[in-house]
């Protein structure tokens, strides 16, 4: 299985290597929450991507990685017109490299959408990311995972936990045999997996927070999906009404 969008570009040469090892930099800097130097290095990815063979891809690849540093910044509204421009510039794409990138850009475009309210909007990106996943076979079913597990999530946010059921329970199928079980990927789907199972909500809320100190434990507190974990479970609390709880949370993960 293609684990990483980097895998699609296939050239060997010397260029193609340091662009892939400046891409995967950039990666550890965001999953260490180190946003600025991950946005600086993306910047310097960009413009070597400009040489490549490949360069179309590169230079998409590039731009949906700087999308989803400026979300974890909390830059949503910049994150979503930023996104809405590469979304547009993927569409129409041939090739199943092209069409996982853009099914990959819209997940984040979605996210960006979620965050500045538009849940229905979100909802409807991340259902054409799965459909374009769905038809691209094994290869591609990694990525199918984390469009799933975005959509369990926003339809747990919502109270739609028979629909986040289904869609976790394909996801978990995935990951199970894909990912190892210590990965940042695999802990987050096992998390929202957990917790969308009919039970009082007294115990979910243990299960989320217990999951989201899995995340932290394994990944560390900068993680992107920790901080994101945490956004959600808040917004949860805060539409139920319990400020305890929320002070309570707030306090342990020192908010």
């Amino acid at each position: 299985m293609v684990k990483k969008i980097t895998d699609s570009v296939k050239s060997t040469d010397e260029k193609t290597r340091r662009w892939k090892s400046t891409f995967a930099a950039a990666r550890m800097a965001y999953e260490t929450g180190e946003f600025r130097q991950a946005e600086s290095l993306l910047a310097r990815a960009r413009e070597m991507a400009e040489h490549l063979q490949e360069h179309g891809f590169a230079l998409n690849a590039v731009e949906v990685g700087i999308g989803a540093v400026q979300l974890a910044e909390g830059r949503s509204s910049e994150a979503l017109a930023y996104l809405q421009r590469t979304v547009a510039g993927l569409e129409g794409s041939v090739g199943n490299e092209h069409k996982e990138l853009l099914a990959v850009a819209l997940r984040f475009y979605a996210q960006a959408l979620i965050e500045t309210n538009d849940e229905r909007g979100g909802e409807r990106e991340l259902q054409r990311s799965i459909t374009i996943l769905r038809g691209l076979g094994e290869d591609f079913l990694v990525q199918l995972s984390y469009s799933l597990a975005d959509l369990s999530e926003l339809y747990l946010v919502t109270g739609r936990h028979k629909e986040a059921e289904i869609y976790i329970t394909e996801a978990m199928k995935i990951v199970g045999r894909a990912l190892e079980p210590g990965s940042p990927e695999y802990t987050r789907v096992d998390m929202i997996y957990k917790i969308s199972r009919p039970m009082p909500e007294e115990e979910r809320a243990l299960l989320v927070m217990d999951g989201i100190r899995r995340i932290e434990y394994l990944c560390g507190a900068k993680h992107p999906n920790v901080a994101r974990a945490l956004k959600e479970y808040f917004k949860v609390l805060t539409e139920q009404g319990n400020q305890a709880k929320l002070e309570e949370a707030k306090k342990m993960f020192g908010v």
